[in-house]
């Protein structure tokens, strides 16, 4: 097969250009730049026979008219050397080489070196006008490349430029645009280009819809409050303690005697399992609470007819609890009812703590704390804080449904609210704690199927005293989980607990209220595989909930910081290692990387001052302010 090709010859070699210098068992051919490469026979193909003295001879087309052989051809079939005759009026290693690109073009002519035939007419009018389309689609897409990169976009770039909106908020996984300026393809870089061309303003909310989190208040049908029996407790003084602002009060407790009652908004009394309420509130998992709005896991005419307090009388569920002497808890009791609740602020209680019935019921739940302290509950006593925003403007800058426009820098304000250690927060929670671990051993005991929250112990349990071992100690623990096993809830100090005093506003707490009113009524009970699978839902819609609340927490506590920018904050140094320390700022409840803290010890007060935010990625910087002098130290946030 070698005998086909000569020195000099014109050969294809991986659709390019190739001389032959030498023939033998196998044949060395020189490619473009020089480059002598050794092929067998069946690698390369003969083009012409030469003699070409080097590739350089293909540099330049001779002049032709391709579309004159086209017209010719009609009808007819040559070979490639033919057709180098008819496009460039002589047979050359130059002419069958620009032939030969001619017919790979696929335009005019169709076929091998051996027969080429004329494309149709129609055919070769539909391929340029496509081309020509593709052509000018490339180029209006050059100048929008260009136009981001100089931030002068115009509103034909927005259908563009809405791709870029679907990645920042996790709609999209990949993004021309980006990939094309050379840009990262992740959401943070798309939020970080949209703010720089001003298509968003620094209010837009990404964090929810990138989690993929119900954006809108469910619209379904609420069906009645069924006619049934239900006991009357409304002679009961009793009291729904929440925030200012608490918009769905689910819980409230009353002194009686000897023991306390806890109500619970009656939801299963509502919400069927399997019903389209109760689907669509698995698939949320919880009330997603946001410093600009609370978008809730039931409709807000379920809390109109549920809510504790919200009307003269309201339906519950009512657990009458007892505690022994060594303060274990004991459902007494179990009962659907009708209560008059007086609803009341964590402030306003703590002011009449000394008063009947408050300083009873402190006295009750007290005892029942010292009982979890003694079984290793740890009180990490850090500073909490309550964001509220407020934006100009409405929810566009958290939903992103609408068309993209420019979003115009809007007006907004942040406050942030310190939330105290007070006696009457610590007597709620101790009182839905109680409920919570009498109604797992009331579970238990009866063995009813339902979900029980467990955390497991630290490594090294301990008794933290200052900030700088609360700050350490909080990573030591890891996270609760929800089990059909009970199990030592380690944090709380609670060998066996459920959660049960929140059913219209987190999922678990109503799917063992479903369990709690099947039992009451005698009715067929939610089987374990299907308590399983209705958990694990539940906690793939609960745990994108949490982390868009705290995405979106640390957004506008960034936004809060930078309309401020020459506010000191006070912190305290809680972590170092080597010359890099960790500050907390108490008064936000962030905290902050420090560099050149070696000489600065654990719990000694810090001064920083805010250089820098990125909102794309959630990071910020500040420096640190000496009482005298100043001493710059970068310091950047987790």
């Amino acid at each position: 097969m070698s005998d086909l090709f000569k020195p000099k010859n014109l050969v294809l070699f991986k659709k390019a250009p190739a001389l032959v210098e030498q023939v033998g068992d196998k044949i060395v051919i020189q490619r473009a730049g020089g480059k002598q490469v050794k092929v067998r026979p069946k690698d390369i193909e003969l083009l012409h026979e030469g003699p070409i003295t080097g590739l350089h001879e293909l540099d330049t087309e001779p002049a032709g008219n391709i579309e004159e052989a086209w017209e010719l051809l009609q009808g007819e079939t040559v070979s490639l050397t033919e057709l180098a005759e008819l496009i460039y009026g002589e047979e050359t290693p130059a002419t069958v080489w620009f032939a030969w690109q001619a017919l790979q073009e696929n335009l005019y002519f169709s076929g091998t070196m051996e027969s080429v035939t004329a494309q149709p007419e129609a055919e070769v009018a539909e391929t340029l006008a496509k081309r020509r389309a593709k052509a000018e689609e490339a180029a209006r897409w050059t100048a929008y490349l260009e136009r981001v990169k100089t931030a002068a976009v115009e509103p034909e770039d927005f259908e563009h430029l809405s791709e870029v909106e679907r990645l920042a908020y996790g709609r999209a996984v990949t993004n021309r645009t980006l990939k094309e300026l050379g840009i990262e393809v992740r959401p943070e870089k798309a939020h970080r280009l949209l703010l720089q061309l001003k298509i968003w303003n620094e209010t837009v909310n990404p964090y929810p819809a990138r989690e993929g989190c119900a954006l809108a208040e469910p619209g379904l049908a609420i069906p009645t409050l069924p006619d049934e029996e239900r006991e009357d407790l409304t002679a009961l003084a009793s009291y729904a303690i929440d925030d200012d602002n608490c918009s769905d009060p689910d819980d409230a407790i009353s002194l009686d005697g000897d023991a306390i009652w806890v109500h619970v908004a009656d939801a299963a009394a509502l919400i069927a399992p399997e019903s389209e309420l109760d689907v669509e509130a698995r698939a949320r998992g919880a009330n997603l609470y946001l410093p600009e709005t609370v978008i809730h896991m039931l409709p807000e005419g379920v809390t109109e007819i549920l809510g504790l307090g919200l009307a003269e009388k309201s339906p519950a569920l009512s657990f009458k609890i007892t505690c022994d002497d060594a303060g274990t808890p004991r459902c007494e009791k179990m009962v659907p009812s009708w209560v008059a609740v007086e609803r009341l602020s964590y402030a306003e209680v703590d002011a009449r703590m000394e008063e009947a019935p408050f300083a009873d019921l402190l006295k009750f739940t007290e005892k029942y704390r010292a009982r979890r302290v003694a079984h290793g509950a740890t009180v990490i006593d850090l500073p909490e804080v309550k964001l509220s925003a407020s934006v100009e403007g409405g929810l566009y800058n958290l939903m992103g449904e609408h068309a993209l426009e420019r979003r115009e820098a809007a007006d907004y304000s942040v406050s942030v609210k310190d939330l105290p250690r007070l006696k009457s927060r610590d007597l709620v929670t101790d009182a839905m704690l109680m409920a919570g671990e009498a109604i797992a051993l009331f579970l238990m005991e009866h063995e009813i199927p339902a979900p029980f929250a467990s955390q497991p112990p630290p490594d090294e349990p301990s008794t933290p005293e200052t900030m700088a071992e609360k700050f350490a100690y909080r990573k030591k623990f890891k996270r609760s989980s929800l089990s059909l096993e009970p199990g030592l809830h380690a944090g709380l100090g609670i060998e066996t607990y459920t959660r049960v005093t929140s059913p219209l506003r987190r999922y678990s707490d109503l799917l063992v209220h479903q369990q709690l009113r099947a039992w009451l009524r005698g009715e067929a009970l939610i089987s374990e595989a299907d308590m399983l699978s209705r958990t694990a839902q539940a906690d793939v819609g609960g745990g994108s909930t949490a982390r868009a609340e705290r995405s979106s927490n640390r957004h506008w506590t960034l936004l809060h910081m930078q309309q401020q920018p020459e506010k000191v904050y006070r912190g305290v140094l809680v972590d170092k290692r080597d010359d890099r320390g960790t500050v907390l700022i108490p008064e936000l409840a962030i905290d902050a990387k420090l560099r050149r803290m070696d000489k600065v010890e654990l719990d000694e007060e810090v001064l920083v001052q805010l250089t820098r935010v990125d909102l794309s990625d959630l990071s910020f910087s500040c420096r640190r302010v000496m009482p005298e002098r100043e001493e710059s130290g970068a310091a950047e946030s987790e």
